[in-house]
């Protein structure tokens, strides 16, 4: 029997879609909460990041990667779109929430917010322009379908869902009220056990 490991603070949000991914796969699998930039995570990931993932003697680092491995690794429903235009949107939109959505979201409003990060109001301030311009991104590509790449949630919506849930829980979740489509995707997500067994203890 295959012994899978998920290596991250549970509280991030990177660490989470993964667990999305290994429930919506039905995989199971151990949590080990390492936190970033410990000798362990090191031990696992270079650069000392969250998560890693260990699939008996083969181990991973970066997300993307993982949550790709996980979906064409273990049995149960597909994560990415069969379509290959479908696909190369999830791609796109993976990437572009990796490299600007997690920055501006996460390290310029949420963290600073939670105080894990020096509160800094110019910063946050200085984000909100930019939280609304990737909001309504979003808007447009879930105003055409339910979900960022097809008609069911695939590694994107994964990938995008820690991020818009932990932007609902500080002050600039009023920012989603001028964008309904994206409103109505994270009401969708959350009716799904995926989501719900992986929502991090406060």
């Amino acid at each position: 029997m295959s012994h899978v490991k998920l290596y991250g603070f549970p509280i991030s949000t990177y660490v989470r879609s993964v667990r999305i991914a290994l429930d919506e796969k039905g995989v199971d699998f151990e949590l080990i909460p390492h936190a970033p930039n410990t000798e362990e995570m090191l031990a696992l990931n270079p650069t000392g990041k969250v998560p890693a993932f260990s699939h008996d003697d083969f181990t991973l680092f970066e997300t993307q990667a993982i949550i790709e491995y996980i979906d064409d690794a273990f049995e149960g429903p597909s994560l990415k779109p069969s379509d290959v235009k479908k696909r190369a949107i999830m791609n796109q939109w993976i990437s572009y929430i990796n490299a600007y959505v997690f920055q501006v979201m996460v390290h310029e409003i949420v963290l600073l917010r939670f105080e894990i990060r020096p509160m800094d109001q110019a910063v946050i301030d200085a984000a909100i322009p930019k939280t609304k311009e990737q909001l309504a991104l979003f808007e447009a590509s879930l105003t055409a379908s339910d979900y960022l790449a097809d008609d069911k949630a695939t590694l994107a919506d994964f990938i995008l869902y820690p991020i818009i849930a932990f932007l609902g829980m500080v002050p600039e979740a009023s920012l989603m009220a001028d964008y309904p489509a994206v409103t109505a995707w994270k009401l969708r997500m959350e009716e799904k056990d995926s989501v719900n067994n992986s929502a991090p203890a406060f």
